[in-house]
């Protein structure tokens, strides 16, 4: 049951980050077809192998310390139906496959979508790549603030710094080394939350 409720949410969520980019879509195209590949669900000539794995183990390396702190003071407390099943079942299929759903489905799809293949996007089209990405990653990690605001001046700026920060490197590989498409800052975010419920998981609870 915990399973089928992430994965409904997972869905919902994905379903609703999308609606927006969709309905801009067809205010500006008229018609549905082309949405899909204008969003950046496309293949890139060459796979940017060596950025991605770059980005992802840069990214562990330099949150990792900042993370197990903001768990220890209290700023950041870990709820969902992740750790409703790993509470529930411990380490099993269940568990596992509820983490990844909650990681690849409802988090790093649906903010991929939005954030890189949508917003990020569009402010490039306008502004150019460089101010373009750093406006959908400062908004990326505005939203993420809510986490911990009233937590301290601190934990605001680490998890806005964390976010927002990867929110610009997904954006950077996104456009300048995916030719736009999502598909390869998709696996990264994917595994980078992938890492949260098992650092917290195995080392927090």
């Amino acid at each position: 049951m915990i399973f089928l409720n992430q994965l409904t949410s997972a869905l919902i969520q994905v379903a609703v980050f999308a609606f927006v980019p969709f309905a801009c879509y067809l205010l500006t195209h008229g018609k549905a077809r082309g949405f899909w590949a204008w969003l950046g669900f496309i293949r890139a000539k060459t796979v940017p192998a060596q950025e991605m794995a770059a980005i992802f183990i840069g990214f562990i390396a330099a949150i990792t310390l900042p993370y197990l702190w903001l768990y220890r003071a209290g700023a950041l407390a870990y709820t969902g139906f992740t750790v409703d099943a790993y509470r529930a079942y411990g380490w099993s299929v269940p568990t596992i496959a509820t983490i990844l759903v909650w990681a690849i489905v409802q988090t790093s799809l649906s903010e991929e979508i939005f954030f890189r293949g949508f917003l990020g996007k569009r402010l490039s089209d306008k502004l150019g790549w460089k101010a373009g990405t750093a406006i959908q990653a400062v908004i990326f990690g505005l939203v993420h603030v809510a986490s911990v605001w009233g937590h301290g001046i601190v934990a605001v700026a680490l998890v806005f710094l964390m976010t927002g920060g990867i929110g610009f490197l997904l954006g950077w590989l996104c456009l300048q080394r995916a030719e736009g498409s999502i598909l390869y800052g998709w696996p990264v975010h994917a595994a980078v939350n992938i890492v949260s419920p098992l650092v917290v998981f195995l080392l927090l609870l």
